[in-house]
């Protein structure tokens, strides 16, 4: 999201503590609602989403409601907090100075709630997940057991991100839970367990002159079609661009794209062929395309990552769901 710096900041330095410190301290409201607290989830949501729209969607609010939210807190601070434009909305310099301060604050209340929910035996909570865009269709299947397990937590699902994109999610305290490849990106303060191995495929379109088969397929045959990829810099387009180097070959591009779905629908649009992992195939792929494993055989671990402080029972149960689900799942 990009930021605009235009506007002033809040004036002073005490004004803005002595504002944060009424937000510490939730006051109730006669249906006990914690109105400041609402008002800094609905504020780190815009900044998070960049819009007000989307904001209020993930958050299950009504824009009007979650727009008189952020506007009682901007008089609070008596400043804006958002620059209002036709693509949505970006922080201002004001807002920019209290992202991190409502972050801790809505923190430490969840650690508060972390900590009634481990002595309730985990019957309240929510757990946030983010998933590798290429193993949607396996993470889900754990998060159905998940869900009928502990129906009283809510389960919310980020949109996929690639490896990088799960990592900072989790990292950064916008999911609890992700899952991604078991690769070298994780950062400190991580840890993965590994739960599963996916074998690379190639999908290639059924009336393309490789489609005929689905026999494996080597780096080289792949050449006679061109490519769907990720965008260049992207961890998928290097990775794809690696594979076919190290095997001395070069790749045609047929599309850029970064959407995992979009890129299937390419493949049986005939646009040109797609490599994938075999856990984000969607059911019934095969009548839509050809799906042929690729020679040599190139496999990829798969893990289950969270941070290493501050989990939630939520995402501790979850993670032994999950772990659980995936054992029984390779016997």
């Amino acid at each position: 999201m990009d930021t605009a710096r235009g506007a002033s900041a809040p004036g002073g330095a005490a004004p803005r503590a002595s504002a944060l410190s009424r937000l510490a301290r939730p006051r109730r409201t006669i249906d006990g609602g914690d109105v400041e607290l609402q008002q800094l989830r609905c504020f780190v949501a815009v900044a998070d989403h960049g819009s007000f729209t989307r904001a209020a969607q993930a958050l299950v609010l009504s824009q009007p409601t979650l727009s008189q939210s952020v506007g009682k807190l901007e008089a609070e601070f008596g400043t804006e907090l958002f620059q209002r434009t036709s693509r949505g909305a970006a922080l201002t310099s004001a807002g920019e100075i209290l992202l991190e301060p409502a972050r801790k604050v809505l923190e430490s209340v969840g650690h508060t709630q972390a900590a009634v929910d481990a002595i309730h035996g985990l019957t309240t909570g929510s757990v946030t997940v983010v998933t590798f865009k290429a193993f949607t269709t396996q993470a889900a299947a754990a998060m159905s057991v998940f869900a009928k397990r502990f129906p009283t937590v809510t389960l919310r699902v980020l949109a996929p991100q690639n490896d990088d994109g799960v990592f900072d999610a989790v990292s950064s305290g916008k999911a609890d839970i992700g899952f991604a490849r078991d690769i070298e990106l994780l950062g400190a303060g991580l840890k993965i367990h590994r739960i599963t191995i996916e074998e690379s495929a190639a999908l290639v379109p059924k009336d393309s002159v490789l489609g005929a088969s689905t026999e494996p397929i080597t780096v080289t045959e792949l050449t006679r079609l061109p490519m769907i990829v990720g965008p260049p810099g992207s961890l998928v387009r290097t990775a794809v661009e690696k594979l076919f180097a190290d095997n001395g070959s070069r790749f045609e591009v047929a599309a850029e794209c970064d959407h995992h779905e979009t890129s299937i629908q390419l493949v049986r649009g005939g646009v040109g062929a797609y490599l994938s992992t075999r856990g984000g195939l969607p059911p019934h792929i095969d009548e839509m395309v050809t799906v042929r494993r690729l020679e040599p055989h190139r496999e990829w671990p798969m893990g289950i990552v969270h941070r290493i402080e501050h989990v939630t029972p939520a995402a501790v149960a979850f993670t032994s769901v999950a772990l659980e689900h995936f054992s029984k799942a390779v016997r």
